[in-house]
């Protein structure tokens, strides 16, 4: 990947800057309060300076450190340096003594600049510049140009930049890197001579470089910040005062900072860089200036690619690159990724260090080669391995998607911390944020914070505003990835380059008390329930009417609070049950009630919930289809349809193979307000899942903000009037998917939703419903059934029995099928298609991180063992297969009214037994085979694993003395005759899990 525009011929920053005075002699060049150079004056200085630094230091080594504060005489050393042939090392003098230290051993400096005393250098030669200048002798210095020469290749400068090791390391740019890299950079940001820039970046990052030498090659005016820990307001009044045009560059965080509703004085362009921006801080600056993301590391000489933020206002997108520097996006195996998919970038041409000082073999590990080209013209260059994950998007910029190093591992999950921080970015209630993993001693389980800086105005009601953004970053994350806390603070703390500083962010010391046991003394249910609570949730006062999972609960916490409740109330309850019950008092008043209560046999259990189901499975008989029937000839070539889930996992992929194979505007209802939030929601979705999207996409997609459990599908009247008359076709992806809510939480989701659904289908003009069932409904039935094969036309009735000791969703999931039948049978023309179990995609092994089969994987990879359950099938297959089928099945006129199995072919129906055999095989992951009840043992002692939360599906009893996972011992094996001849010649045949499918999936687990 490359740019190509015009760049400069000079090799050397000396040159540039001899160009810039022939061009600019009289124009001021520094400014620094009441003190100002021309062109003229600051070359002729820093000629004597070379002159002098020549006849002292460069013979005695080729590295001059500069250790001074903010002045006109920093400058002049840098460039005095620069040109007498040696290179600089800058070092901030507020930065700690012991760092200091460091960077001048490891850079092995003989020779020091300053303008003051610095006590961990006073073994060094040094020079007092201020003091050099003012003395006698320093006038008889000629002021011209030094006849040394400075070769393109000779070292520039030395930056050091702490590793993820933490140990800092010295970064060696040499003259034709830097000399490149500050002509394409000017280029792109179009400075002219005489405009007014600003100096804020610390010397010790290379930040510095860009404020001050790319202004400096084009006659720009740098005005000098005096202290770049002053930002906000004292900032914004310097810009203004001073006449400020253009920031060349400045963190996100600072930007941040400054007054959002205060004048900007001339201010026009500023570039930001470093870290990942805030969204609604780009958003409003973007609107003001000409506001441009830079992307680089220090390893490439500052930026290598730029975005115009004020186009497309996403601080995620990094650009394009410099013509000087060549982009690879590549995967583990060195090889190009396809558009769309994320891989780490590499970076290769003219920019690049020469490696990292003294360290040959760190250099080595990092500064690699690549074979590029075709096989008939193969050529091998030298890149840079950046760590940074980013894909290639498809009108050619690329988008950031985090670091490497920032996934962090937490309850069995990979995540990104970076990716957390851009939703809380997006609220404009926060304008900063930071997230980090803090475990606590002698706590049992480590934590998800969120550290937030709230605007001004909203720090009244902290309160209230955090419990909005938490529960509204529930509806958008995954559970495991919504943080535990959201900790406000008063300020950001930042580094010298000002980044947010996250090891200064440390939870208050009350958070997690020591004290606390959860030894469980005498006192009423509620007293117990309460101080469990306290103990889990780190709270000292829990409330009757505190939801569980509003205060901070999780699944994973869930399940540990479960396990350290007296050994009584585990055998009246179920984890799900604070899911029904999940504020304090109801769970309490419900353990007394069954403590004081003969709780029923399974028999009349079973009886109970039989009832239930019969009852919500009957349609409402005032359901009628008024409409006529619908030409089935629509189905191949409709223009309006309508999807539901398509935030969800089969439902993205769906989504994708109905814009890619139909030419029909999709609408998908999205739990959301407005229209753009809806867009940026599945566009996250397609990134979660590796899935590339187009911007045409935008052009056929329509947003629906809405709830399948609210009237009208939760739209306005008009809106449901329209879509009534406009949708032909309905894709009904949407509905809840959770292995631990009980049938009374998950009935609202997905049985209400069906029925919202089905009014909708047959309200003004008939629509054609596709409805998305599960493989589940025929449940572990055979025990009561006596069969071993289920076919498509088989009555799912036989496995009532089975259904009403499963899960609540697998009975949400019958009851819905038994409505839509009966919608069928009243003229409604449908098409069901009963799903297994989606694992991954085939290609890219995209998946749910916390959906139940992963999980397990995951979980007997960590413990080397799985449980000897023979026969436990989920009917495994990729969603990838899955939404073609989808597709093509639910184009063909043919499938109406007709049931069918997507599902793997039953010869290569996967058990977990063979899934682990198969890992072990390709892998080597020495997974063994244990007894179930070793195996359960084992997991108790780990409340970490990812399967954790789902205990009680290995420990509660369903049917007699077994649990519902040895249940599904030796399940049914499917006939899928419908779905083999609606598919033949198509081309979509279901995977086998073999190396090619499991590798990629086990490495996205982050098993591999």
């Amino acid at each position: 990947m490359q740019t190509t525009y015009p760049v400069g011929s000079h090799p050397t920053f000396p040159g540039l800057f001899r160009d810039a005075v022939v061009r600019n002699r009289t124009r001021k060049a520094l400014i620094f309060e009441e003190v100002s150079y021309t062109y003229e004056a600051l070359d002729r200085m820093t000629d004597r300076l070379a002159r002098h630094l020549l006849s002292r230091c460069t013979g005695k080594s080729g590295i001059i450190a500069v250790c001074m504060q903010q002045s006109p005489e920093r400058v002049m050393a840098f460039l005095a340096v620069l040109k007498s042939g040696a290179a600089y090392l800058p070092i901030d003098p507020d930065l700690p003594e012991a760092r200091i230290r460091a960077m001048l051993d490891d850079a092995r400096v003989q020779h020091l600049l300053t303008d003051g005393p610095v006590p961990v250098a006073s073994h060094l030669e040094h020079t007092d510049i201020p003091a050099l200048i003012r003395s006698p002798d320093f006038d008889r210095v000629p002021d011209s140009a030094p006849e040394n020469g400075v070769a393109p290749g000779q070292d520039a400068y030395i930056i050091f930049t702490s590793g993820s090791t933490g140990k800092p390391k010295g970064v060696v740019i040499t003259h034709r890197s830097l000399a490149l890299f500050i002509q394409a950079q000017a280029g792109f940001l179009q400075l002219q001579s005489g405009q007014r820039t600003l100096q804020f970046a610390s010397p010790s990052f290379d930040a510095a470089v860009l404020d001050l030498w790319v202004p400096l090659s084009s006659g720009a005016t740098v005005y000098l910040y005096p202290d770049n820990k002053m930002v906000g307001p004292d900032l914004l009044s310097f810009i203004v005062q001073h006449q400020v045009e253009v920031i060349p560059i400045l963190p996100p965080a600072v930007l941040a900072s400054l007054p959002p509703d205060q004048p900007i004085g001339k201010l026009s362009v500023i570039a930001i860089g470093g870290e990942a921006g805030n969204v609604q801080t780009v958003k409003h600056w973007s609107k003001k200036v000409r506001l441009i993301n830079s992307y680089g590391p220090t390893e490439a000489t500052v930026a290598v690619t730029n975005h115009i933020l004020s186009e497309v206002p996403d601080p995620r997108i990094i650009g394009k690159p410099l013509p000087t520097v060549s982009l690879h996006i590549l995967d583990e195996q060195q090889q190009d990724v396809r558009p769309g998919e994320a891989g780490e970038l590499y970076i290769g041409g003219m920019q690049l260090a020469s490696g990292y000082l003294h360290d040959p073999e760190r250099s080595g590990k990092v500064f690699t080669e690549l074979a590029t080209g075709t096989s008939a013209r193969k050529k091998t260059i030298r890149v840079y391995r950046t760590g940074d994950l980013v894909r290639l998007r498809p009108d050619g910029n690329l988008e950031f998607l985090g670091r490497k190093d920032q996934q962090v591992k937490l309850r069995g999950y990979r995540i990104e911390t970076g990716e957390i921080e851009y939703h809380l970015h997006a609220f404009p209630e926060i304008a900063s944020a930071a997230v980090k993993v803090h475990h606590p001693e002698e706590e049992p389980l480590p934590y998800l914070l969120a550290f937030v800086l709230l605007h001004g105005p909203e720090q009244e009601a902290t309160a209230d505003v955090l419990h909005r953004v938490r529960k509204a970053l529930a509806a958008k994350l995954p559970a495991y990835m919504v943080p535990d806390a959201l900790i406000p603070v008063s300020a950001m703390p930042l580094t010298h380059a000002g980044k947010v500083d996250k090891n200064k962010l440390r939870p208050p010391e009350n958070m997690f008390g020591k004290t606390r046991s959860l030894h469980h003394q005498g006192g009423s249910v509620k007293d117990i329930m309460a101080h469990t609570w306290s103990y889990y949730l780190n709270t000292d006062k829990v409330k009757d009417t505190d939801n569980f999972f509003e205060l901070g609960g999780h699944s994973m916490m869930l399940a540990s609070l479960y396990n350290g409740l007296p050994d009584p109330w585990k055998d009246l309850l179920s984890i799900g049950d604070f899911y029904h019950f999940p504020t304090l008092g109801a769970i309490s008043r419900e353990i007394e009630d069954r403590l004081h209560h003969k709780q029923p046999e399974e028999a009349e259990r079973v009886a109970g919930i039989k009832k239930q189901l019969l009852h919500d499975a009957r349609l409402d008989p005032a359901f009628a289809v008024s409409g006529p029937a619908p030409d089935p000839a629509v189905l191949r070539n409709p223009e309006h349809i309508f999807l539901t889930g398509a935030t969800g996992f089969v439902g993205s992929h769906l989504l994708r193979e109905l814009l890619e194979h139909s030419r029909a505007t999709i609408h998908c209802l999205v739990r959301t307000l407005p229209d753009k939030d809806g867009m940026e929601r599945l566009q996250h979705t397609f990134k979660r899942f590796m899935l590339p999207w187009k911007t045409a996409y935008e052009n056929r997609i329509e947003i629906v903000p809405g709830d399948l459990t609210r009237d009208k599908l939760g739209t306005e009247e008009t809106v449901y009037a329209s879509l009534t008359s406009r949708i032909d076709v309905i894709y009904h992806c949407g509905s809840s998917v959770s292995y631990l809510e009980p049938y009374p939480v998950i009935r609202r989701p997905n049985i209400d939703g069906l029925h919202s659904i089905l009014h909708f289908a047959a309200a003004r003009k008939t629509k054609f419903l596709v409805l998305m069932s599960s493989m589940g409904v025929f449940s572990w039935g055979s025990p009561f059934t006596q069969k071993t094969w289920m076919d498509e036309n088989d009555d799912i009735d036989q496995n009532l029995e089975a259904i009403c000791r499963d899960l609540g969703y697998i009975r949400t999931k019958w009851v819905m099928e038994k409505l839509a039948g009966q919608a069928g049978k009243k003229g409604l023309p449908m098409i069901n298609l009963r799903l297994g179990f989606a694992v991954c995609n085939s290609t890219t092994g995209a998946t749910v991180l916390n959906q139940w089969w992963g999980a397990l994987i995951k979980s007997c990879a960590s413990m080397k063992a799985f449980p000897l359950v023979m026969g436990l099938k989920d009917e495994l297959t990729t969603v990838d297969y899955m939404a073609a089928a989808i597709r093509h099945i639910g184009m063909s006129p043919e499938a109406i009214g007709r049931d069918f199995h997507l599902s793997p072919q039953p010869e290569n129906d996967v058990s977990l037994t063979d899934f682990c055999a198969k890992a072990n095989e390709y892998f080597n992951l020495g997974m063994k085979g244990v007894r179930f009840d070793t195996w359960v043992a084992m997991l108790r002692k780990n409340p970490d694993l990812p399967i954790y939360p789902l205990l009680g599906l290995f420990t509660e009893k369903v049917h007699g003395q077994k649990t519902l996972v040895e249940s599904y011992e030796n399940t049914y094996y499917y006939r899928r005759d419908h779905t083999e001849l609606m598919l033949k010649n198509s081309g979509i045949a279901p995977p086998r899990f073999d190396k090619k499918v499991m590798e990629p999936y086990l490495k996205f687990m982050g098993v591999l």
